[in-house]
């Protein structure tokens, strides 16, 4: 796929053009919404391609991260720290930004199912697979729109500029039923991971479709559907039990345990590009060398290792989440040695054994890390705010300002067994057996020992299980939604999940024994859901009324 992706950077880069006067118009304006253009199968794949370009992108885990209490922003008063300390406004821009990127994704879905049956040249089998990845992309685009603002404007084909300023929002319970139906007339119309060719490694797969089902009854608004989590909850379990028992019909997928002959662990391992496609990944987003690469990190290494400035750096919260290596709780969280492996993987901190690969490609240590003063030194103008650094997508193959081309993954399997696990501890239904076929192997790969790796007899196995979700799966984009999701529960562990996102921020022991760097502030009737963009609702009053608390 990535071979297919080079060739369509350049025209990804037009998606623009597919909008006019607003994030919904529909106004024919390029050659994509004109019939002339669509003459052939090729041409039809760009498109296609164009539309997984713009499913995702390469710094939206980090920006998603920084809404929750893994990551901390606050260069330049970024708007993720304005929605963390509260004083967003119907005018933050990322309000506008996000919905315009959504509904530039679903413009080219819309675009493409309109005018794809004509295409000559294409075979029924191709049309079919085709039309199937171009739901899925979309059905995942208007989740995420869902997730942020709840009830939203609905649409499955292309629409006139002047049914766009017309438009009103679609229930939320409405619009995640219909979702749910996609998915489902989708399944038997996707591959399985075992059936794809390498060139077609990164295709949308069934496993994909029902990961996305999976997380769409585990992050619904109960809220604002009325159902109930255990019977939510009941449906993550049967579609990841699915997964992992039934991989004939969904293709063979399993941790990654092997990581490289000169010392990278697996878990580290994973994140890099020489991983790619592994046995683990069901769903990721491309990077391709020299043509469509990312450099987030050169603003979130240390600066001695090749960074400019520190723009977002985990938080003191997130460390103080790791276990010890046997899975025993730290006596002093602040001390960094002997702790979960996952934690030198994820975040650097004072004392870090920084290593890359030397001019010869030997893995070596580059020096170590000094958060208490030079040019690492936390609080100082380019420095970490926390007092912590990211390892975690750190990749050794990179280019000279830290330029990665390394597939920013999506979905994966250790997620299917976290995601059961929950489920199952929700339903009271977490054993042995149920402990070892999901905690036990995700521990194992990280490298716990000893008593960490059983199961306990007794304890909140949910808290167990959200625990070890946060640091498996810290960095990855999914903290803040998990984060959201506790809280609409409404339940006794609610208010617990409010609380780690109000109140006061730390930095490092090393920061002046740990000062206050920030206030949070989060309101639960307000800020589970966004505000409608200003400008938008300014275009279309009939989006109108806004979200709680707007």
């Amino acid at each position: 796929m990535k071979a297919i992706l080079k060739h369509t950077t350049i025209l990804a880069c037009t998606v623009l053009l597919l909008g006019s006067c607003n994030s919904l118009d529909q106004e024919p304006t390029n050659k994509y919404t004109d019939k002339v253009f669509w003459t052939s199968p090729e041409r039809a794949n760009l498109v296609l391609n164009m539309a997984y370009n713009q499913m995702f992108s390469h710094d939206k885990i980090w920006t998603d991260e920084a809404l929750s209490d893994n990551l901390y922003e606050q260069r330049g008063n970024p708007d993720t720290r304005t929605i963390r300390t509260g004083q967003a406004t119907p005018n933050t821009s990322i309000f506008q930004s996000e919905w315009s990127w959504i509904f530039q994704g679903i413009k080219t879905c819309n675009v493409f199912m309109q005018f794809v049956d004509g295409v000559p040249g294409i075979t029924d089998e191709e049309l079919t697979s085709m039309k199937a990845q171009i739901r899925f992309i979309r059905a995942f685009l208007y989740f995420r729109l869902a997730c942020f603002y709840g009830d939203i404007p609905f649409f499955l084909q292309d629409i006139s500029l002047e049914e766009s300023r017309q438009m009103t929002r679609t229930p939320y319970k409405t619009v995640l039923e219909t979702l749910h139906t996609e998915i489902d007339e989708i399944l038997d119309d996707l591959p399985s991971r075992d059936e794809l060719t390498s060139a077609d490694n990164g295709r949308i797969t069934k496993a994909a479709a029902m990961v996305l089902k999976a997380r769409m009854y585990l992050y619904e608004n109960v809220q604002r559907t009325g159902n109930p989590v255990a019977e939510n909850m009941r449906k993550v379990a049967d579609i990841c039990d699915k997964l992992m028992h039934e991989q004939g019909t969904y293709g063979t997928y399993g941790l990654l345990t092997e990581g490289t002959s000169d010392g990278i662990s697996a878990y580290e391992y994973l994140f890099t590009s020489a991983a790619e496609y592994n046995s683990e990944v069901i769903l990721d987003y491309a990077a391709i060398e020299l043509d469509k690469q990312w450099s987030t990190l050169y603003s979130m290494v240390p600066l001695t290792m090749g960074a400019n400035l520190c723009q977002k750096a985990p938080t003191r919260a997130l460390v103080d989440s790791y276990l010890n290596i046997d899975g025993t709780t730290p006596a002093d969280p602040t001390v960094y040695t002997g702790r979960d492996p996952r934690l030198a993987a994820t975040v650097v901190y004072h004392g870090y054994d920084w290593k890359d690969r030397d001019a010869s490609g030997n893995y070596v240590s580059k020096g170590t890390i000094n958060v208490t003063s030079g040019s690492d030194a936390a609080g100082t103008a380019n420095g970490s705010p926390t007092g912590f650094y990211t390892r975690k997508y750190f990749d050794t193959d990179h280019g000279l300002n830290l330029e990665m081309w390394t597939n920013i993954i999506m979905m994966r399997y250790a997620d299917v067994l976290l995601m059961y696990a929950e489920a199952k501890a929700y339903l009271g239904e977490m054993n042995e057996t149920v402990w070892n076929e999901t905690i036990r192997p995700i521990r194992e790969r990280a490298g716990i020992i000893g008593k960490g790796l059983e199961f306990p007899t007794s304890g909140d196995y949910t808290q167990i299980v959200r625990d070890e979700r946060r640091v498996e799966l810290a960095l990855e984009g999914l903290r803040y939604f998990d984060l959201i999701r506790w809280i609409n529960y409404r339940d006794a562990k609610s208010q617990g999940v409010i609380d780690l996102l109000n109140g006061p921020v730390y930095g490092a022991k090393e920061l002046g024994n740990g000062r206050q760097i920030d206030e949070y502030s989060f309101n639960p009737d307000r800020d589970v859901l966004w505000s409608l963009p200003l400008s938008e609702t300014q275009l279309v009053p009939s989006l109108l009324p806004n979200n709680s608390g707007y």
